[in-house]
């Protein structure tokens, strides 16, 4: 995937060969204490050409949500885009939260999309056949 700097910030990486995440950074000019609730956009400094058929999507990163307590709020990139990617993150827990130039604080994954049409139709006409989970939710298939 392509991309350009339009910030002074790290460039996005994976921390392994085999990571599926690709690391974004909190640029060099921001500095941010997020208090319980309160969220933030932190512009990334990054430009991505996303692949044909793809999107990113941003997931928490393990150690920043557990350790700071922050979460990803929007979350999809999608190919058509080409401006700034911009961040966003919410303080769940009960501190303050600072959030400094050059932390990793999520990462994002290319995932393939199906651009299928969205076709209405009756509810009767909905599904060709009635699985055996059929209409159950929370808690329909049993503990284990």
């Amino acid at each position: 995937m392509k991309i350009s700097k339009v910030r002074n910030v790290k460039i996005p990486s994976r921390g392994t060969e085999k990571s599926a995440g690709i690391d974004f950074y909190v640029p060099e000019d921001y500095n941010v204490t997020l208090a319980q609730g309160e969220s933030c956009l932190i512009p990334s400094g990054i430009k991505a050409n996303v692949p044909k058929g793809f999107s990113l999507i941003a997931f928490n990163k393990s150690g920043v949500a557990v350790k700071k307590s922050l979460h990803v709020g929007a979350c999809v990139v999608d190919e058509d885009y080409q401006g700034e990617i911009h961040l966003n993150l919410i303080n769940v827990g009960p501190n303050l939260v600072s959030l400094n130039a050059g932390e990793k604080i999520l990462q994002f994954i290319l995932v393939p999309v199906f651009y299928d049409d969205i076709e209405e139709v009756s509810v009767d006409d909905l599904f060709e056949e009635e699985t055996e989970r059929g209409s159950g939710g929370f808690g329909s298939t049993g503990e284990r």
